[in-house]
């Protein structure tokens, strides 16, 4: 059962009608963008959103006028094959610059629709960060996380507390993935602001501090454990399995 903010917070993303202004369906975002948000180039990206010319002379700021002249304007709610927003895509690749000055232009689309938004799997953008392989994984969660605190203090909704406890198709929550990742700098962010998240069991019976324990980031197996506010940690693990079997798999100290 759904809480009264989580409710909130399906129903407004729900609500959001995704316009395609180059007249395809609502599911085409622009390869032109496509590409640009995976780079993390943010003047290209900028002004396919918002029909920017710059006037400064560099590679970027041509390239964007190329982008305009061939592609049009593009909409911030387009969506790739997979269902992802363009907030999705900047976070898997870990591109901080891009993502902050998304929140920066487009502080209420960005804050209120792209942040609680799932995919065809249900991920979030910040399960899409939590798992990357970008080397700005931890810097990327971070700035996700600490704008939902902000929406929190815009009185909107508890938001951080909806979001962090979302599950995609596998059940996991963000924290599940950074943990199985080892991402330990993120898994400490995460358990700072959700607590309660770890106490979750993805659908294969998993808790986070298993999947921490297993890869064997301590940084990790610690910002759970460690924490006062997670008295209630689950350490369940698969068939009958829980964090201290892990730890012995792993021959971890």
């Amino acid at each position: 059962m759904m809480m009264d903010g989580e409710q909130h917070v399906v129903q407004l993303v729900a609500s959001t009608t995704l316009p395609s202004p180059r007249g395809g369906s609502s599911a085409d975002m622009c390869p032109a963008l496509y590409h640009a948000v995976c780079k993390g180039r943010v003047t290209p990206v900028m002004a396919l959103l918002l029909r920017q010319h710059g006037a400064a002379a560099s590679s970027d700021d041509d390239q964007a006028t190329g982008i305009l002249r061939q592609h049009g304007r593009c909409n911030l709610l387009e969506l790739s094959a997979e269902g992802n927003t363009v907030l999705h895509v900047a976070a898997e690749h870990g591109q901080c610059k891009l993502i902050q000055e998304l929140f920066l232009r487009f502080k209420d689309t960005a804050g209120k629709v792209l942040l609680p938004r799932r995919n065809s799997a249900l991920d979030t953008p910040l399960h899409c960060a939590a798992r990357s392989s970008s080397n700005n994984i931890n810097k990327a969660v971070k700035i996700l996380v600490q704008q939902l605190l902000a929406r929190d203090d815009c009185g909107d909704v508890i938001m951080s507390a909806v979001v962090l406890g979302y599950k995609n198709q596998a059940g996991d929550t963000a924290l599940h993935l950074a943990a199985r990742h080892g991402h330990g700098q993120a898994v400490e962010v995460l358990v700072a602001t959700a607590p309660k998240v770890t106490a979750e069991l993805n659908d294969a019976g998993v808790s986070p501090l298993y999947l921490a324990v297993m890869s064997g980031s301590v940084q990790a197996v610690r910002a759970i454990t460690s924490s006062s506010s997670c008295r209630d940690a689950s350490a369940a693990g698969p068939s009958d399995q829980n964090a201290l079997h892990a730890a012995v798999f792993q021959s971890s100290g």
